[in-house]
């Protein structure tokens, strides 16, 4: 039988015409991707142009400046007046009710992240907060005192972790000035709010919870305004770069692979977390262990001179500090320096704890603990995060935890040890627990908690880099 040329040819027409249909379909697609990729680099040319970085931060820093102030103003007024009125006890309550405000704020963070992170999470979380406080100035009653006192605390046990969290979106920035600059700004507020304090007549309490509201509005504003930035400009960048590598993909024929995003995770040991909570349990001591101590062994000196000491010398040496921190590269020497500073200002209140120039040297040993621990930690929190499959929101909700938690225990622990001092006729008893406390939290710094942290990091590589080889 013949076969006329067409039929033979008939094939090679159809593999020809699906070629050619193939081939214009990939010109499609890699128009397509090309038209997309130049629409969001344009858009994201647009908003690199507008987004200022260093100018988003500052609106955070001052935010929080204002917030601080407003918490320095009415603390030592509502405390003050609250014993007076009621009885020492009642006006602990209230510190302890908001420090374990902050613990279940903290905890909820870590639990729910999307409580801490989101924009609107965090300023409806600091509008809690500063509406609490104002209630607080029209409530008769202590335990109502505490119980508001302990909402205010659940809103800033939310809002403070994903403050931090949107300062480490700011990518362009580094990461310790970033938090040196922050922990200037809260003690800037402070200094602020202690100085209007001293002259803030005591009946006039309304209006000084005024002025704490108006401060957490404005806190909250000009979060709102940065998170809003920050998010806006991170979408774009997350788009930008989705589609470079589509369309790589699609010029290189390969198959579109996407890699995991719910990598293992590998977490912090809890005994890393525990040695922050044992360092701020120690640094909250002298906040009660010298509110009673100078009226009783040196009167010579008003009671808020320790406060102020600490205020000052975080504000100058704070920045300085954390950069020569950044540039070794060396947070755990600088987390060891601190604990080392805390251990002398105890062990100084042993020897010479009657003697004025003793306390004053011992606050300002306490204050140089805290500048080089404070921000080498959140770098140190930081950096996991960063080499890590762990949300950084909810390692800094659990930092916050931590931290809330030897706060709390801190303030009760203190009013203890004193009365304990006290009953057995020991007045060095106190400092002297603290200082061997702080020396044997200094040795576990040299070796065992980096070790701990270390381990976790390499843990988390390792984890990342066998999800990533079974994606290919």
């Amino acid at each position: 039988m013949d076969i006329a040329p067409a039929e033979l040819l008939k094939p090679h027409y159809q593999r020809v015409r699906h070629a050619t249909y193939v081939s214009w379909q990939g010109l499609s697609l890699n128009l397509l991707y090309s038209q997309r990729f130049c629409c969001i680099s344009a858009a994201y040319t647009m908003h690199t142009k507008n987004f200022n970085p260093v100018f988003n931060s500052y609106l955070i820093y001052i935010g929080v400046a204002l917030a601080s102030a407003g918490v320095a103003l009415y603390t030592p007024l509502i405390v003050s007046e609250t014993g007076k009125n009621f009885s020492g006890t009642w006006a602990a309550a209230i510190l302890f009710g908001l420090n374990l405000g902050r613990v279940l704020g903290s905890y909820l963070g870590g639990r729910y992240p999307r409580l801490a992170n989101h924009p609107l999470a965090v300023s409806g979380n600091i509008l809690l907060e500063g509406i609490a406080l104002y209630c607080m100035a029209y409530l008769q009653q202590a335990w109502a005192l505490a119980l508001f006192a302990l909402l205010a605390g659940l809103g800033s046990g939310l809002s403070f972790p994903g403050l931090k969290n949107y300062l480490l979106k700011l990518k362009d920035l580094d990461q310790g000035s970033l938090f040196s600059r922050l922990a200037f700004a809260i003690r800037m507020g402070l200094v602020s709010g202690y100085l209007v304090a001293a002259w803030a007549p005591i009946h006039s309490l309304k209006l000084v919870f005024l002025f704490v509201l108006l401060s957490f509005i404005a806190y909250a504003i000009f979060m709102l305004y940065a998170m809003r930035d920050i998010s806006r400009h991170e979408a774009l960048q997350l788009s930008r770069a989705s589609a470079s590598k589509a369309k790589e993909l699609s010029s290189s024929n390969e198959p579109l692979h996407l890699a995991s995003d719910n990598l293992p995770a590998s977490k912090l040991p809890l005994m890393f977390h525990l040695s922050n909570a044992v360092f701020w349990c120690f640094a909250i001591q002298p906040m009660i262990g010298f509110s009673l101590h100078i009226p009783k062994f040196t009167p010579e000196i008003p009671v808020s001179t320790p406060f102020w000491l600490a205020a000052l010398v975080i504000i100058f040496f704070q920045i300085p500090v954390s950069k020569r921190a950044v540039r070794t590269r060396d947070h755990f020497r600088f987390l060891r320096i601190g604990y080392g500073c805390l251990f002398l200002s105890f062990a100084l209140m042993v020897v010479a704890g009657q003697s004025a120039a003793a306390v004053i040297a011992s606050a300002i040993l306490l204050s140089f603990g805290q500048v080089f621990y404070g921000p080498s930690f959140d770098v140190v929190i930081a950096r996991f995060s960063a080499n890590s499959s762990e949300q950084t929101g909810k390692l800094m909700s659990q930092q916050m935890l931590y931290q809330s938690m030897g706060t709390m225990f801190g303030s009760l622990i203190g009013g203890v040890l004193f009365d304990l001092a006290q009953r057995l006729h020991l007045p060095s008893l106190n400092w002297l627990l603290l200082a061997l406390g702080s020396l044997w939290m200094m040795v576990l710094s040299k070796h065992k908690i980096p070790d701990l942290y270390r381990s976790a990091k390499l843990s988390s590589a390792k984890l990342s880099t066998a999800s990533a080889s079974s994606n290919l």
